[in-house]
């Protein structure tokens, strides 16, 4: 390839979701602004997988008071929405407890992009970026659509990466039969009458469901989990516990027992659980760092799935949908573990029944597959995750989840070092942090990826 076809740039975003929308805005917020490529294959910006879905009734899991994309101004998402038509005039105090649609928020993280002083820096590369590897003046990225980028730091910001059905026969299934649960035309196009399976019961089943829902589905729902519990239902809560600090010595026996005080008194005297919980939500990432590799291992293990339902809620409108369907027998959630599935003209899932371990079936029209997120980097189906671990850019987070990092983000090669000018954040970050995916995260590692960035590219020779 000759030296003139590659594209030369300060900074390469790989990925344009949420996280690598927000990095980009940071840095194009003042005259003097690097250069920045932003590769991301889909057309809008800031459309991760959560942001993507055009669906009115996938709402976001946070009121909107919580959102902005920036920690000192903490009403900025709210003030948009304000100057959208569908707002104009609404009192700021009549939206600040609404869960909005979270196409409107991919919106709003788009016009942000698009508003930034310096976004004629950005150039927008409309394609997925498979390996990085280093130069002598930063790194080389070799694009899937065959181009190159030569850039002097690189951010990864991939986002969540989806799970694979870990069943034996998935690969049997016909055409049609398996539908990813972030396919959200594929799910909005299921037909009507069919019989869906869905495996898992966390929040991209929700959306599953909601979407068949609003479309007036008339099949079977069926869904299965190894659990069999549901995300929980947000309230209107004061934030309300102890002494966080109290918790960061204790083990996770320990700190359960602590919590469920905490939730019994709050409960007696009254009042919802959640604001336990509320309490505790700006101090998740001390509690989990806080823990020794076999705390961590106990929890990862035995509670966190009880921690996901209660910490990742949903919205009371969505949660009563789901209770309604369940209590009219249209929407049915089984506890047990899948381990394979039969193809035919109708598939057969098989799996052990969590109570008696006895062997069970769901007969269905059409699979989806709703095991959410791909935690362990060494499984992720990434040309560009398994080639920095294969070049010793990157090792595997704590307990193989995500990558390993420093506190800035700056990813650690295979000995345990930084290494200079490539950072990630949010999803990637989760088995340093844990608590890494959500906005009030997502803004602050936004914000200090690219307070790095310039630093680097400040003392680095372009």
């Amino acid at each position: 390839m000759s030296t003139s076809s590659v594209r030369r740039v300060d900074v390469a975003i790989l990925g344009g979701g949420a996280s690598g929308a927000l990095v980009a805005t940071h840095l194009l917020d003042r005259d003097d602004a690097p250069s920045v490529a932003l590769v991301e294959p889909r057309t809008a910006p800031a459309r991760g997988a959560a942001y993507s879905t055009g669906r009115p009734e996938h709402l976001l899991n946070v009121r909107a008071a919580g959102m902005s994309a920036f920690n000192a101004e903490p009403g900025d998402f709210v003030a948009w929405l304000q100057r959208q038509p569908a707002h104009s005039g609404t009192d700021p105090a009549t939206l600040a407890p609404r869960f909005m649609p979270r196409r409107k928020y991919g919106a709003y993280l788009a016009a942000l992009l698009e508003a930034a002083p310096a976004a004629a820096r950005l150039q927008r590369v409309a394609t997925v970026a498979d390996r990085v590897a280093p130069l002598d003046t930063g790194y080389r990225i070799t694009l899937a659509d065959g181009g190159c980028i030569d850039a002097r730091v690189v951010v990864l910001a991939i986002g969540n990466l989806a799970a694979p059905l870990p069943l034996a026969g998935a690969d049997m299934l016909g055409a049609g039969q398996v539908v990813e649960a972030w396919d959200y035309e594929a799910v909005t196009a299921i037909d009507g009458d069919a019989d869906v399976c869905i495996v898992g019961a966390g929040l991209s089943m929700v959306d599953a469901v909601m979407t068949l829902h609003a479309n007036g589905h008339r099949g079977r729902i069926i869904a299965l989990s190894r659990n069999g519990l549901l995300p929980l239902a947000h309230t209107v809560a004061t934030p309300a516990a102890g002494d966080w600090t109290a918790l960061l010595p204790l083990g996770v026996r320990a700190r359960l027992r602590v919590l469920r005080g905490w939730v019994a008194a709050e409960v007696a005297a009254g009042r919802p659980w959640q604001g336990v919980l509320d309490a505790l939500r700006p101090h998740v990432q001390a509690l989990w760092t806080a823990w020794p590799e076999i705390e961590q291992r106990r929890f990862l293990r035995h509670a966190v799935r009880q921690w996901d339902i209660h910490r990742h809620r949903i919205a009371p409108e969505v949660a009563a949908v789901i209770e309604a369907l369940a209590m009219e027998g249209r929407f049915v959630l089984h506890a047990g573990r899948a381990h394979a599935l039969e193809a035919g003209p109708r598939l057969r899932l098989r799996y052990r029944r969590r109570k008696d371990g006895a062997e069970a079936v769901i007969d269905a029209d059409l699979l989806v597959n709703a095991t959410g997120m791909e935690k362990r980097i060494t499984r992720a189906r990434s040309p560009l995750l398994q080639g920095l671990l294969a070049d010793g850019l990157a090792r595997p987070g704590p307990h193989g989840i995500g990558i390993d990092t420093a506190a800035d983000g700056a990813l650690r090669d295979r000995d345990g070092r930084p290494v200079p000018g490539l950072w990630t954040l949010g999803a990637l970050r989760a088995g340093s942090l844990w608590e890494s995916i959500a906005m009030p995260e997502l803004r602050g590692q936004a914000l200090q990826v690219a307070d790095a960035v310039r630093a680097r590219l400040a003392t680095s020779s372009p």
